[in-house]
Parts: structure tokens; C-alpha cells; sequence
């Protein structure tokens, strides 16, 4: 199972529109003993997104715990990983892909994870079963 940035800030924001349903996909997976996958570039992604947030205390509080939680894998961007991410991302110019999406997708394969807790329909269009959807406007 791989998580992506989305799925952290929701979790992490109470306000978010998607916190509910981060919250049972958590409680989902913390019943089901699911193993959590994830790269250091979506932890630093998080950071980012709470940089100028009240909740950046909690932010790095998360990433620190998730550093060193059982049952979850942190892959590293090798400079070999950032080179297929660049690859990716250089052969889909129709798509709106991030790079970041792009490793979060080598990673995933070479794990042979199908699905990914995320909103980001990106990932459905690399063929990824997306297991949040962003609530109608």
C-alpha cells in the first residue's frame, strides 16, 4: 500500500475535506496490520505543504514518527530512481504528473503495489487504484 502526500494531509488536518475518510482508511489499515510504503520525497512534500501552517509542530512530529514506525518503508530517491522519475515524467508531457508522482510510481512498481492512499487522480491514470476520491464541488 502506498501513500502519498494527499492521503498525510488529510490525516494530519482535521479541516481538510478529506479527513474523515483518512481517518478509516488509517483505522483500516492499522486493523488490517496493512504495510505502509512511502518515499522520503512525499515526507518532504509534507513538510513543505505545512511550512507556513499551524500544524508544522504536528508535521514534523509525523514525519519523525513515520522515520521509524514498524510496519512502514521509506524508499529513498536514488540519483537510479530520480533518473526513471525524469524518464516518466519526460515521456508523458500530455499528463500533469509531478516528479514526485513519477518516483511515488517507480517506487510502486518495484514494490508491485497496486493501490495508493491518495486523492490524486494522477495516479488512476497510471493505471493505480486510487483509494480516495476528492469530494464533489
Amino acid at each position: 500500500m502506498f501513500v502519498d502526500t494527499g492521503y498525510l494531509v488529510a490525516l494530519l488536518n482535521r479541516r481538510d475535506d478529506l479527513h474523515g475518510r483518512a481517518r478509516k482508511l488509517a483505522e483500516s489499515f492499522a486493523k488490517e496490520d496493512r504495510h505502509l510504503l512511502t518515499t522520503d520525497a512525499i515526507l518532504v512534500e509534507l513538510g513543505n505543504f505545512f511550512a507556513r501552517s499551524a500544524l508544522r509542530a504536528l508535521a514534523v512530529a509525523s514525519i519523525q514518527r513515520l522515520r521509524n514506525a514498524p510496519g512502514w518503508t521509506i524508499e529513498h530517491i536514488t540519483p537510479q530512481r530520480l533518473t526513471r522519475a525524469i524518464a516518466r515524467y519526460a515521456a508523458h508531457p500530455d499528463k500533469h504528473w509531478s516528479l514526485t508522482d513519477c518516483a511515488s510510481m517507480d517506487v510502486m512498481l518495484e514494490h508491485r503495489a497496486t493501490e495508493v492512499a491518495t486523492p490524486d487522480h494522477h495516479f488512476a491514470q497510471a493505471g493505480f487504484h486510487v483509494l480516495m476520491r476528492s469530494p464533489s464541488p
